[in-house]
């Protein structure tokens, strides 16, 4: 599984989550894109993937 910080998946995607959209690891681990030992990315929380889901939806109608 391919891990990131919250810094570099926002570079990477041209996307502005905070910490209030993601769930953060508790431990350290490498991300993988800048060679950091540092908290990742575990998953989306639910509000945001759906509000994302939706507003992708409603924008394709």
């Amino acid at each position: 599984m391919v891990e990131f910080c919250l810094k570099c998946w926002n570079k990477i995607n041209h996307s502005s989550l905070t910490e209030n959209d993601v769930i953060i690891s508790k431990d350290l681990d490498l991300c993988e894109e800048c060679g950091r030992k540092t908290q990742v990315i575990v998953r989306y929380k639910c509000s945001y993937y759906f509000k994302e889901h939706f507003h992708k939806l409603l924008n394709d109608k």
